[in-house]
């Protein structure tokens, strides 16, 4: 049971790809390369962590930022592409995409889309939905404004409450396939989890060849 919730939302969803093919799920490939993504931050708490971890194994990433935590930590948001790795649109205040009026939502991207504009000085092209909920208003307004909405292929559950750090590199290192977009968390509430958790999955899958690109 303990894999349950991982396993449904890697393996359950995988056969519904083709079905959203406006959505970016996994990039067709056959080398061994991943795409790890980093949802909520940045953080005072683990983002730091986070870049310096990437760093030694040479590995980019894609961080997409809640726009009130860009807000708070400028310097963190402006380190992250410093550092080579890409940023993508979180919303502003992490609402519940199937929870609110899209007005709202779309004024919270708009919001987010300006800030990370401003503090890195690049385009944002990635978003993802909150609690991976897309809506069709949310599909279209992505087409409108050139952002890719990314969802993911291999989800361990770093954010669960009953989760483990060697339960959730286990899980990516076992369910992993070439071209992978690989979701965890930068999040204070998963900071004893996703940081080890982190290192064992560089580690082990460097040393089998595997290498990590932005998206």
């Amino acid at each position: 049971m303990r894999f349950l919730i991982p396993y449904l939302a890697t393996h359950g969803l995988r056969p519904f790809h083709r079905f959203f093919p406006d959505l970016l799920w996994r990039i067709e490939a056959e080398a061994k390369t991943a795409y790890l993504t980093f949802d909520d931050g940045p953080t005072e708490e683990i983002t730091d962590d986070l870049l310096d971890l990437l760093a030694q194994y040479n590995a980019q990433a894609t961080h997409f930022l809640v726009g009130q935590n860009a807000d708070d930590h400028p310097d963190r948001t402006q380190a992250i592409v410093r550092a080579g790795h890409r940023v993508g649109n979180h919303t502003y205040t992490h609402v519940d995409p199937w929870s609110v009026p899209h007005e709202r939502l779309q004024s919270e991207l708009v919001r987010t889309t300006r800030r990370l504009r401003a503090l890195t000085q690049t385009r944002v092209r990635a978003l993802r939905p909150p609690y991976g909920r897309p809506t069709q208003g949310l599909r279209q307004w992505c087409a409108a404004q050139n952002q890719r909405m990314v969802m993911w292929d291999v989800m361990p559950g770093d954010y669960l409450k009953t989760a483990r750090a060697r339960r959730v590199s286990d899980f990516v290192v076992r369910h992993v396939r070439p071209g992978s977009v690989i979701v965890l968390h930068d999040n204070p509430i998963c900071e004893d989890v996703t940081l080890p958790a982190l290192e064992t999955i560089l580690s082990t899958l460097s040393a089998e060849g595997w290498t990590f690109d932005a998206l």
